[in-house]
């Protein structure tokens, strides 16, 4: 038997349908056991605490720091705060936290030139965000 323009365009749109159908979606990830109690961008860290808290700072501030405490009862986690510039990723820091109550932080050293709109993540090992923080550098 030869195929009818007819028959060739409905298996084509057969085929179609079979591409372009959603696909199910994905189970969903089980909750992280890792909760982010505070995090906050500081000048500088004493006495394992973070100092000159603020959400702007100059454009001359030279380092800042992303301090994070996590609670929960999980074992060890590895983690990571990702520093964002103007959207763009600049810079990822591994981290290690154990629960029940772990504190940590990772520093940016920032010139004067990049100066804009910065946002730092915390990210689990599934690259699932747990908590952020936006910031500027050098705006009025």
């Amino acid at each position: 038997m030869v195929p009818t323009a007819r028959t060739l365009l409905l298996a084509g749109a057969a085929c179609a349908l079979l591409i372009t159908a959603p696909r199910p979606a994905a189970a969903q990830q089980e909750p992280s056991p890792v909760e982010v109690t505070r995090a906050v961008v500081a000048t500088g860290i004493e006495d394992r605490e973070p100092v000159g808290e603020a959400t702007a700072f100059p454009a001359d501030v030279g380092t800042v720091y992303f301090y994070t405490v996590f609670e929960g009862d999980f074992p060890e986690q590895q983690l990571e705060h990702v520093w964002l510039r103007d959207g763009e990723e600049v810079a990822r820091v591994p981290l290690t936290a154990r629960g029940p109550r772990w504190r940590t932080w990772s520093a940016k050293a920032i010139p004067a030139e990049w100066a804009g709109s910065w946002t730092v993540r915390v990210v689990d090992a599934n690259d699932a965000e747990l908590a952020s923080v936006d910031f500027t550098v050098g705006t009025d």
